[in-house]
């Protein structure tokens, strides 16, 4: 297994910068690190692609997942002028995304299932996991599999494929493995795998029977978020209570013995997105993460 890092575990840190994250990560002694689009876009306004290409072509860690973009239901659906114009705009910049990954070697990019969420008074997305789902399974399979197959089309373009992130809390689309899985397999491509996350499968009625991932093709995992979280009552647990490996309310063990079991060896990468931690100096935040998660990792290499 490969040690990794979200970069949304200190995105929100005052002194966090790509290029920053880049060079303590390696320092740290990541494997690997998931970039998200929004920070490397940031960078790319004063920066040039072929300097990113360069880094990483010289250095020991290496790329892996970009992220990412969570879907609508009626995304690509060609309804209406608003959509449209909204649609042309998301797909705009998935391609522009797709066109940076192939050139600085990242093969992944992270696509998530619509999830209701609100806006907090800091200004984070939270997710809403106090309010049921309102569309029921099957039109979620079909605009979900829809969605994804026309992604997946355009990501191959560029030998790229998409990462699957099932969300499995109440207010989510996809709450179970089982139907992520039928959501794949419906899009009928080869370039589609899952992201499993330690939280979001937690979240599911404080779910610590990390069994099911043994019915997973393992060569349909591209990566794994590993996380723990405070213990809060389920309504009131979110994101942010999400915590670094080392503590917290999740069967992390249960979680890798089962990865372990089925020869999974691809990145376990770090991802918390914890106010506190935001207000940590960014170095602090990527040598903790790195010794939390490093320490879990080993146990079951």
């Amino acid at each position: 297994m490969l040690v990794g890092y979200q970069e949304g575990t200190g995105i929100g840190c005052a002194d966090s910068t790509f290029e920053k994250d880049l060079i303590l990560c390696e320092e740290a002694g990541f494997d690997v690190i998931e970039i998200r689009y929004d920070a490397l876009a940031r960078h790319l306004v004063s920066h040039s692609i072929k300097a990113v290409r360069d880094f990483f072509a010289s250095s020991r860690i290496k790329p892996r997942c970009m992220g990412g973009h969570f879907i609508l239901p009626d995304d690509l659906a060609g309804k209406d002028p608003a959509g449209l114009e909204r649609d042309s705009g998301l797909m705009t910049r998935f391609i522009a995304a797709c066109h940076i990954a192939e050139q600085i070697g990242d093969k992944y990019f992270l696509v998530v299932n619509h999830i209701l969420q609100e806006r907090s008074p800091e200004g984070f997305m939270l997710d809403v996991l106090d309010k049921d789902y309102p569309y029921p399974r099957e039109q979620v399979t079909e605009f979900s599999s829809r969605i994804l197959k026309r992604l997946c089309a355009v990501a191959a373009d560029y030998g790229v494929s998409i990462a699957w992130e099932p969300v499995c809390g109440r207010g989510s689309s996809v709450k179970t493995m089982d139907h992520a899985m039928e959501i794949i397999n419906a899009t009928g491509c080869d370039n589609i795998g899952l992201c499993l996350d330690s939280f979001n499968q937690y979240i599911n009625g404080k779910n610590n029977d990390f069994s099911i991932y043994k019915d997973i093709p393992v060569d349909k995992i591209i990566t794994v978020h590993i996380n723990n979280c405070d213990d809060e009552p389920l309504g009131v647990l979110s994101p942010q209570h999400r915590r670094f490996a080392d503590s917290g309310a999740i069967d992390l063990d249960n979680c890798l013995q089962n990865l372990k079991a089925i020869g999974y060896a691809g990145p376990i990468s770090v991802e918390t997105l914890r106010p506190e931690y935001y207000s940590w100096p960014i170095e602090k935040v990527i040598k903790e993460a790195y010794r939390t998660t490093a320490d879990l990792v080993n146990r079951w290499r």
